[in-house]
């Protein structure tokens, strides 16, 4: 599982050093062939399990999210691991916080499903214990944190407060230990500014926790929305973002939101 430990490096653009796959990888689309039942050739499923897994890693870990959405079960943890990561990236840089260092870039190793991941600072993890759908889609792995079902949301929610409407995109936490919650704020009466630098995080543990960093646009026109992207450091699941902000044409119209993360 990626390892986001600040929101600069949360738009990573990973460098990937892969091997060649021998087998065509599962993929929600059925690709056209002139192949007839009697010439194909006997199914591998392990080769063509390795070759999903490759694809969907390096399309994933490569920023091209619709192709790994390809090889994701749909309503699976993969398909909500790559949902984040797409919500995180397209939110940094419509915020104009998007950044990748290449010398940060991981790279990859893959033999007999698993995944051997080298960080910039050599250290070494491993994505094992893959799972597939009956279509030989990627269901979900355990990486460096355990199930990546764990570190997940799993609840949407949305809610109105002060003429803003508030969806929840995505939230996960990552292998440095940190909450990372998307949300999306439309402005539904007027021009909205959003204080992600004082939200706080209620958590299970009995423990508020204060925005380590956060990402918005300085402010959301009426009519349109903006992504909010906050960084807990240490926060478990099953809290609440409690997020305020105000209208610039009219400060007295304040608002509160409390956002259920589970």
């Amino acid at each position: 599982m990626r390892t986001v430990p600040t929101i600069a490096a949360l738009a990573l653009a990973l460098t990937l050093g892969l091997v060649g796959c021998a087998s065509a990888p599962a993929t929600r689309e059925t690709a056209e062939t002139n192949a007839t039942a009697t010439s194909a050739p006997e199914r591998d499923q392990s080769s063509e399990q390795n070759a999903t897994i490759e694809s969907f890693i390096s399309a994933t870990f490569d920023d091209r999210f619709e192709e790994g959405l390809q090889h994701a079960s749909p309503g699976s943890p993969a398909e909500r691991y790559v949902t984040h990561q797409q919500a995180v990236l397209t939110g940094m840089n419509a915020n104009g916080d998007g950044y990748a260092d290449p010398a940060t870039d991981p790279t990859f190793t893959f033999e007999d499903g698993t995944v051997k991941v080298v960080e910039y600072d050599q250290s070494e993890y491993a994505l094992t214990d893959f799972t597939f759908d009956e279509d030989g889609l990627v269901v979900s792995w355990v990486g460096k944190s355990g199930p990546v079902a764990d570190v997940l949301w799993t609840a949407p929610w949305n809610g109105q407060t002060g003429g803003n409407t508030i969806n929840l995109v995505s939230a996960y936490r990552a292998n440095s230990g940190g909450l990372f919650v998307v949300l999306k704020v439309a402005a539904n009466e007027r021009t909205t500014s959003v204080f992600g630098y004082s939200a706080t995080y209620s958590a299970s543990d009995g423990i508020t926790y204060t925005a380590e960093t956060s990402s918005q646009p300085q402010e959301i026109a009426n009519g349109s929305a903006g992504y909010v992207i906050l960084a807990f450091p240490g926060a478990p699941f099953g809290g609440t973002v409690n997020l305020e902000g105000t209208s610039p044409d009219d400060y007295s119209t304040s608002w509160a939101a409390s956002v259920p993360v589970k």
